[in-house]
């Protein structure tokens, strides 16, 4: 396995968090949407790219979730975007 297959995608994934992070950031520092509305609004959002995704890809689905599975990514989300609410209001060094 060469290591730009491995150091490429890692990269890419490591850029994506820290956008994630600043855009969630951003959102709730300079909006008035709450840590709960913003959860919810992330997960709808996501839920329909990835069915779009899903809809436009040839051939049967290689899997399915489960209920635990959507619930943990719930709490995940959920934690962080109430992590970000008191990091928003620190002055940006």
């Amino acid at each position: 396995m060469s290591y730009a297959r491995v150091i490429a995608p890692t990269s890419l994934a490591m850029i994506a968090f820290a956008g994630n992070s600043l855009i969630c950031r951003a959102a709730l520092n300079h909006t008035r949407i709450d840590a709960a509305s913003f959860t919810t609004v992330r997960l709808i959002s996501g839920a329909l790219m990835l069915g779009l995704i899903v809809s436009m890809r040839r051939g049967t689905p290689a899997g399915s979730g489960n209920w635990l599975s959507a619930f943990a990514l719930f709490v995940y989300a959920a934690g962080f975007s109430f992590a970000y609410e008191p990091l928003a209001k620190l002055p940006v060094q």
